[in-house]
């Protein structure tokens, strides 16, 4: 079964749309992104606080195939991860195209069959976070593609959800698990909306984002990761990590 998440600000701040096989016809504001991997998790982070994520269809062979909304004429950045419920071995790609990480679709594209390395041993992630250091090139098949930031609140050039500047722990912002109810940041979404909760205040910076403001350095976190024995929900709303 593929799992299809999708999140769209046009019609509401989010959406989910369902779950199950078969394909979707693309929308006036929305084109598909289409290919084949290896039990691959992708995500869609893109301009204006879009984000969908998508895995793809065990059909049986070693080239899965998936689909992916994103609107039109918007600059949008995909990641995608193999062996992801393994974090030992879990491989996380950015994915680059003719002129740079980010694309820009006016048209469905195919970006074919993509090679994903799916041996993290073989992975080229030096700081050992499960980020590989360097995107894969994929042929855009016709789409735009730049080197605009996108979802990239401190201008490292990572996007935030695979970013680990917040505790250097070698676990990108995506994969931990900032409420500590065993579940990831990506996969928790305790009101059901469709965005992870770790996203929420759209910031994207990393914290669980319940109160936290990058304007007011406020956090209803734990953001001291649990030095002064507080979790989430007894954080004092004001507490300033930042002094």
């Amino acid at each position: 079964m593929k799992k299809v998440i999708l999140i769209s600000l046009i019609a509401a701040p989010f959406l989910i749309v369902g779950c199950g096989g078969g394909s979707s016809t693309s929308t006036s504001t929305n084109a598909k992104i289409t290919g084949t991997v290896l039990g691959t998790l992708i995500e869609a982070f893109c301009d204006n606080n879009y984000y969908a994520q998508v895995t793809s269809t065990n059909n049986g062979t070693n080239q899965h195939p998936f689909e992916i909304e994103v609107p039109k004429n918007t600059n949008c950045i995909l990641v995608m991860t193999t062996n992801e419920n393994d974090p030992a071995n879990r491989v996380i790609t950015e994915i680059a195209f003719s002129n740079g990480s980010t694309i820009v679709l006016n048209a469905d594209v195919d970006l074919g069959n993509i090679p994903l390395e799916l041996s993290y041993q073989n992975a080229d992630d030096r700081d050992g976070d499960h980020v590989v250091d360097t995107p894969l090139q994929v042929n855009p098949n016709g789409a735009a593609s730049n080197n605009a930031p996108v979802q990239d609140a401190d201008g490292n050039g990572m996007i935030d959800a695979y970013d680990d500047d917040d505790d250097h722990d070698n676990t990108p912002n995506a994969y931990e698990d900032d409420d500590r109810d065993d579940t990831p940041n990506l996969h928790d979404d305790s009101d059901a909306n469709g965005e992870p909760d770790y996203m929420k205040g759209n910031e994207h910076d990393g914290n669980d984002n319940n109160d936290d403001s990058m304007n007011d350095n406020s956090d209803d976190v734990d953001s001291d990761r649990g030095m002064d024995g507080d979790d989430n929900e007894n954080e004092n709303e004001n507490d300033d990590t930042n002094g």
